[in-house]
């Protein structure tokens, strides 16, 4: 055996394992000083106290216990859950693919959205497949296929997290795009999922409440919400939550994230302004003393929902959070069967696309009513038109599996 070699060939392997060692302690040091700057951060915050968020959540007091009710939610599951699987519109990728200048939007899916305009892409909240970890999939199932894989999605120059909750915030979508050309705007704490999930610390921009960035002449701002947040059950409300606005001259559009009715909707409309769009999260209203108000774990009623847009001043009401996972103890299509009999008392315009249609906000049209349409779902009719600015799929492929 020539020695030589042999001797050559193990200097290459210890120089390639050093080598190796020596990036893996610069990624750790990176990291390591991440984790540091964030501390410093969350510690000067005065969303912080003792490195908690401080909790705003407000409590209603209500008939039934929550034991009872989720027992009840447990036997009802089949009541609560549509049938089927709902229908959805297959998301144009060949439209998608070309930029747009105008406001254009595409549910995803709960509160997962494509969102763009001034030529820039960006992606709310990407949830493609679980709204929960492993354990509890089957429970919270999805009620609706993913309109588009995140493999054929126009690839977004930003994407942004409202809070680390699971049906927010998604492990398997971020380690996918974690070695995109693309950039995270994230509350301040939340970076660290990202890291820990393959996403480089130059890539993650956190933020605090107020605090600002540009993207495409696109000023994005995280606003406040009144939630919770913590994965694991042992690192609760120990990441920031937020709400989002996007301003520019296209269009200003709000992102509720997950929140209980608070003033600080209010708060938000004073310091930027109105808005053209709202994104609002939406549960059922407790009706007759019946039912688990969400306000108590940070989520709005319908009428709150409704309450927090006229806050806003905003001129059209996108509602999400609702039909695609059933995470509370209500119907799936009751939020919006209560939403809209708000929306008519109060004469709000809305807009309620199916599952991966594309939208343009602005445009004018009625309303679809798309989920009455659905076998088993509630009897209820509207009484009206809700507004002449309303919107109806344009879309005629329509898939349900």
């Amino acid at each position: 055996m020539n020695t030589g070699v042999v001797k050559a060939s193990m200097f290459s392997v210890l120089g390639f394992l050093g080598v190796a060692k020596y990036f893996r302690q610069v990624e750790k040091a990176e990291l390591n000083a991440s984790e540091k700057q964030r501390q410093v951060r969350i510690k000067a915050s005065p969303q912080f106290q003792r490195g908690k968020v401080i909790g705003r959540m407000p409590y209603t007091p209500y008939q039934e216990s929550k034991l009872y009710l989720n027992i009840i939610s447990f036997l009802n599951r089949s009541r609560l859950k549509p049938q089927a699987s709902l229908p959805y519109v297959k998301a144009d990728i060949k439209a998608l693919n070309k930029r747009s200048q105008s406001l254009r939007v595409t549910w995803l899916g709960h509160s997962s959205l494509f969102m763009e305009m001034n030529d820039a892409r960006i992606l709310i909240d990407p949830v493609f497949e679980f709204a929960a970890p492993l354990i509890a999939r089957s429970w919270f199932s999805r009620n609706v296929n993913s309109p588009v894989t995140k493999e054929a999605l126009p690839l977004p120059d930003v994407i942004v997290i409202s809070h680390d909750h699971y049906d927010h915030l998604e492990k398997s979508t971020i380690k996918y795009f974690a070695d995109k050309p693309v950039c995270f705007f994230v509350p301040l704490g939340v970076g660290k999922h990202l890291e820990n999930w393959g996403v480089h610390p130059e890539k993650i921009q956190e933020f605090d409440w107020w605090e600002s960035a540009v993207v495409h002449g696109i000023e994005i701002t995280a606003t406040p919400a009144n939630h919770n947040s913590g994965r694991t059950g042992f690192d609760n409300d120990k990441t920031l939550w937020c709400s989002w606005a996007f301003r520019s001259e296209q269009g200003r559009v709000f992102f509720s994230g997950d929140s209980a009715y608070d003033d600080h909707f209010q708060a938000i409309r004073k310091r930027l302004g109105r808005f053209d769009l709202a994104f609002m999260e939406v549960a059922a209203n407790v009706k007759n003393g019946s039912g688990y108000p969400v306000e108590n774990c940070g989520h709005m009623q319908a009428r709150h929902t409704m309450q927090a847009f006229q806050d806003l001043g905003a001129e059209t009401l996108f509602p999400v959070h609702w039909s695609t996972f059933e995470l509370f103890t209500h119907q799936w299509d009751e939020p919006m069967n209560d939403l809209i009999e708000e929306a008519e008392a109060s004469g709000a315009r809305v807009v309620t696309p199916m599952v991966g249609e594309v939208c343009y906000p602005k445009r004018r049209q009625e309303i679809s009513f798309w989920w009455r349409k659905i076998e088993g779902a509630s009897e209820r009719k509207a009484s009206a038109p809700v507004t002449e600015s309303t919107y109806s799929h344009q879309e005629t492929f329509i898939y349900s599996d």
